[in-house]
């Protein structure tokens, strides 16, 4: 009968997850396993240079930027509202009472319930 190859079992899955980094290594055995898995990579930064100056006073150009959206897409949002409502859409009779509430609102009005307090 052949024999099973897999050596991580429900007993030693703690020692395994150490042994992969997704745990402190806790015995050497453990951290030879991580530096097998990982060996040291050195970097060579012997021509990175910082230009103080320029970054102080944002003369500095660089090579590239990241475009960061400020505004959530609209398809992003819609998942969010159905599971926010148990996947179900919100019913009749509380859309027209949310368009109520909104209609006898004041312009000005901030939403606020309390009154008189200064």
């Amino acid at each position: 009968m052949a024999q099973s190859k897999v050596n991580i079992t429900p007993d030693n899955m703690a020692e395994w997850l150490a042994s992969t980094g997704f745990l402190f290594p806790r015995n050497e055995m453990e951290m030879s396993r991580f530096d097998k898995l990982y060996p040291d990579e050195s970097e060579d930064v012997s021509d990175f240079q910082v230009d103080c100056a320029g970054i102080f006073s944002r003369t500095l150009k660089t090579s590239s930027t990241i475009p960061l959206k400020k505004e959530a897409e609209e398809k992003d949002i819609l998942p969010l509202k159905m599971v926010a409502r148990k996947g179900s859409d919100v019913p009749k009779h509380i859309l027209d009472k949310m368009k109520k509430n909104q209609d006898g609102r004041a312009k000005n009005d901030t939403g606020t319930t309390e009154k008189g307090i200064e």
